[in-house]
């Protein structure tokens, strides 16, 4: 989870001064299957958050394998996942605003059950 935690640090510091080796480093990160899942997880959204580029299908792979809901409750421990959270885990939150923002929010939704 530290790793992780330093992964989405060196996210929010490369997008404020971009570093092309850290982005390339944070995209090695989400392809390597030696890394831990939370690093992956959190590799994928820091790279989505990074580039423009088009969301490779090996992401979405990745992301659809690793995102349960076990594992984003255990990464809103990181302070940026907390933050990026609805009431729901940040994780979550993330993947479906990154990969399918076409979905409701469902905070947004008045109709919706209270979290």
């Amino acid at each position: 989870m530290a790793l992780a935690g330093v992964v989405l640090a060196t996210a929010e510091s490369t997008r404020a001064h971009p570093h092309r080796t850290d982005t390339a480093w944070i995209r090695a990160l989400w392809q390597d299957r030696a890394q831990a899942p939370e690093v992956r997880l959190a590799a994928a959204i820091s790279w989505l958050c990074l580039t423009n580029e088009p969301v490779p299908h090996a992401l979405h792979t990745i992301i659809d394998a690793l995102a349960t809901e076990e594992r984003a409750r255990a990464m809103d421990t990181l302070p940026w996942m907390t933050a990026a959270g609805c009431g729901k885990p940040g994780l979550l939150r993330c993947v479906r605003r990154m990969l399918h923002p076409e979905e409701p929010e469902p905070c947004d939704d008045p109709w919706a059950p209270l979290p």
